[in-house]
């Protein structure tokens, strides 16, 4: 069992040896799992107390005749949903348990009158992965969505010293936020760019070097391209996203929706992007590529992928910790 906190939801996660039986009730206050021919691991605790937002404790109760309940106690009458996830890759079949939190309600601001100021243009800050999705696991154990996490929250921290602009981050935890979701952090504000980071991964062990990648609406322009955009486009399904298994039924309308303009700024901010980087760090192509990610499909942001160094290789994951 593991459970992730986001903004918007706590997310419980049972793992399973098996594609399960069961059969679940949500009543008020409380979610009911009922699993037949089944059994609890062994270090599993009758009572788990679980301190986290919108849960207040989870009851394992082993019947007879290999029937299995778990009943999760929920606060202040939230609402929740449960779902299976089939095995994928090196997770197992699972049934998740979404409990969504209620907005809090803030109290009414005291208007104060101030100078007018001109808004400031917003970079939207992507971390990639995170949750039940950790992305490349370096040799020593260094986990991909950490990192990006870190490392976004500093790129952050720059940004707002800036005269004129702000940063906003798609997480600020480890927990996973789909791809819809992250682009819509991206149209809410409305964003005048968007930076997705993460760490890459090979298995060459020597690989090294920072690369930059846009939004290609056509072929990838280089194999090494192509097998990055599958892998992280992957990332919905990992994460535990309902109904993630396939490319978003909309994605060739928005392609289709895509402006000369925004492309042509995606690779502007690529190419200083990649400048700016290759002063203080090896890059992996002297050149910014193009591939299909998902996660850039934005028709009026300008949008980039980072990938910040290897945490394949040894001496790059030791600078990605530090």
């Amino acid at each position: 069992m593991r459970h992730w906190t986001a903004p918007d939801q706590t997310r419980i996660v049972f793992d399973l040896s098996d594609e399960p039986v069961y059969q679940f009730d949500i009543q008020k206050n409380k979610v009911t799992l009922e699993f037949s021919n089944a059994f609890f691991s062994p270090s599993l605790p009758p009572e788990k107390i679980i301190r986290k937002p919108g849960v207040t404790k989870i009851l394992f109760i082993r019947g007879e005749d290999r029937q299995c309940t778990i009943h999760i106690y929920l606060k202040d009458h939230l609402r929740a949903e449960v779902f299976p996830l089939k095995k994928f890759m090196d997770k197992p079949d699972r049934v998740v348990v979404d409990v969504l939190l209620a907005e809090v309600e803030k109290a009414p601001a005291v208007v104060k009158r101030k100078a007018v100021s001109a808004p400031k243009r917003v970079i939207v800050i992507d971390p990639g992965h995170g949750g039940e999705d950790p992305g490349a696991i370096g040799k020593n154990g260094t986990y991909e969505k950490h990192v990006v996490l870190a490392i976004s929250r500093e790129i952050k921290k720059e940004i707002d010293k800036m005269p004129g602009y702000r940063a906003v981050l798609t997480r600020d935890g480890d927990y996973y936020v789909s791809f819809s979701k992250r682009l819509g952090v991206a149209r809410k504000h409305p964003a005048s760019l968007f930076i997705s980071v993460h760490a890459d991964a090979a298995r060459n062990r020597e690989a090294q070097g920072s690369s930059v990648y846009c939004l290609s609406t056509g072929a990838a322009s280089n194999e090494a391209a192509k097998l990055l955009a599958r892998n992280e486009n992957l990332s919905d399904v990992i994460g535990g996203v309902p109904g993630g298994e396939g490319n978003n039924q909309s994605d060739e309308i928005i392609l289709n929706m895509f402006q000369t303009n925004t492309i042509n700024l995606s690779k502007t901010y690529a190419a200083d992007l990649l400048d700016q980087i290759g002063r203080v760090q090896s890059l992996k192509y002297p050149t910014f590529h193009e591939a299909p990610f998902r996660v850039l499909k934005l028709p009026d942001t300008p949008a980039v992928l980072l990938e910040t160094a290897y945490l394949s290789n040894p001496q790059e994951e030791k600078l990605l910790k530090t």
